[in-house]
């Protein structure tokens, strides 16, 4: 590991410790009740921790399919929907296979295809529409490429348009379609296909983000040819056990969403007299200001609020996470006051 590397790293660590109110990455503000993780705790407990857990996670396979009305051949579980999508790019992106990536968007994506070789074909996102770039899309799209979409889109927050992942797969291209923050939308999944993969993630509505639990669905002869690829024993028991236990506890994952959706238009409103905010289907909310991001971004993280600089991809740019009611009162006073 580089010096640059620990130094930010270093960096960052102390950005945390010093945040009192930490908006900066799209994390759920609503916890586990203590009860519902000793449950978990005790369920894992009975398990044999000397043995490996269970190859497929058939457990929490078959879970997920009962929820969602399919059988567990169409469902992948992997340790955050991140492993995923890097199995899938590796099962399907080869040298030189064309890759339709809107930009920007989750910068994950573009190493993952770059390190499969494949070639980045860039489509310019402007967030100030709310929607993502679906005729320019089309147009790069074809027979044997790959299209990797994420909706609604990180860091921008817009959307693709209706009948959009039909589009894209009558082109003849893979649909790689990233759903972390489709909950905040309150899309459906989408009617499985042979060339169209929905990831999903328990991180962001479903309040799991430290234990990193993520799947996919998918037709079975796509899921077949991902399994060759990801790697195996990928999630642990405890992991497994609070995801099961999180199906079965809808109500919360759905008062969460309530909350954020409330919060996120209360937010906008009072945003909009100060700054310029884009329009959002996602649990944060991407901004412009009338002083740079970089300053903007220390003003108020010397405040004790901690959100996201992202001019380095979004020309003058800053994202805030929508968390809390006093975590957001918090970020919007320090805001008023910093503009």
């Amino acid at each position: 590991m580089t010096r640059a590397v620990v130094a930010a790293m270093t960096a960052y660590a102390l950005e945390l410790r010093e945040a009192e109110v930490k908006l900066n990455q799209n994390e759920s503000p609503c916890d586990w009740p203590k009860e519902w993780k000793d449950a978990v705790l005790a369920r894992a407990a009975a398990r044999p921790w000397n043995l490996y857990p269970d190859f497929e996670s058939m457990a929490l396979r078959e879970a997920l399919a009962s929820a969602h009305g399919c059988s567990s051949e169409n469902i992948l579980v992997g340790n955050g929907s991140n492993e995923l999508l890097a199995a899938a790019i590796g099962a399907f992106v080869g040298p030189g296979t064309p890759v339709v990536l809107p930009k920007p968007t989750f910068a994950l994506y573009e190493k993952l295809v770059t390190v499969a070789g494949g070639a980045v074909i860039p489509i310019a996102i402007d967030p100030a529409t709310g929607w993502l770039p679906l005729p320019e899309m089309l147009a790069a799209a074809s027979d044997g490429a790959v299209v990797i979409v994420c909706s609604p889109n990180n860091p921008t927050g817009g959307v693709l348009p209706p009948g959009g992942l039909d589009a894209l797969l009558a082109t003849g291209a893979t649909v790689l379609f990233d759903r972390a923050y489709g909950d905040f939308a309150n899309d459906a999944l989408p009617a499985m296909h042979e060339r169209l993969v929905t990831f999903s993630t328990f991180s962001k509505a479903w309040g799991l983000a430290a234990l990193r639990v993520g799947w996919l669905m998918s037709a079975a002869t796509t899921c077949r040819e991902v399994r060759k690829v990801k790697l195996p024993y990928s999630l642990n028991i405890i992991s497994e056990a609070a995801a099961a236990a999180a199906l079965d506890q809808r109500s919360r994952r759905d008062a969460t969403v309530a909350h954020t959706l409330a919060e996120r238009a209360r937010m906008l409103a009072a945003m909009q007299p100060l700054v310029t905010p884009f329009p959002t289907q996602a649990n944060f909310i991407a901004f412009t200001a009338p002083r740079p991001a970089k300053e903007l971004f220390e003003a108020l993280h010397a405040r004790g609020v901690l959100i996201r600089d992202i001019s380095g991809s979004v020309p003058n740019a800053l994202r805030v996470s929508v968390g809390s009611r006093e975590q957001n009162d918090r970020f919007l006073e320090a805001l008023a006051a910093c503009v």
